[in-house]
């Protein structure tokens, strides 16, 4: 079993991938279908990620903010 991933987790992820869909975050994390795109909405909510094109999600400066502020990277 997967371990559950924080939404540091996601960012970080996100930042190393560059790009990715919701069914990255359900291969790699494990979430439902439904629970990946709630993490994705939550974080778009935040202004932490958004989503130029559909299905596709990127960091925004204030999600890489974020990522720096907890020492992340």
């Amino acid at each position: 079993m997967k371990k559950k991933a924080t939404k540091l987790d996601v960012l970080l992820f996100i930042k190393q991938k560059e790009i990715i869909s919701a069914f990255d975050l359900v291969e790699r994390f494990g979430y439902t279908s439904d629970g990946a795109g709630s993490m994705l909405s939550w974080l778009k909510r935040e202004k932490l990620v958004i989503n130029g094109r559909r299905g596709e999600w990127e960091l925004t400066d204030a999600g890489l903010s974020k990522l720096i502020y907890y020492g992340r990277i």
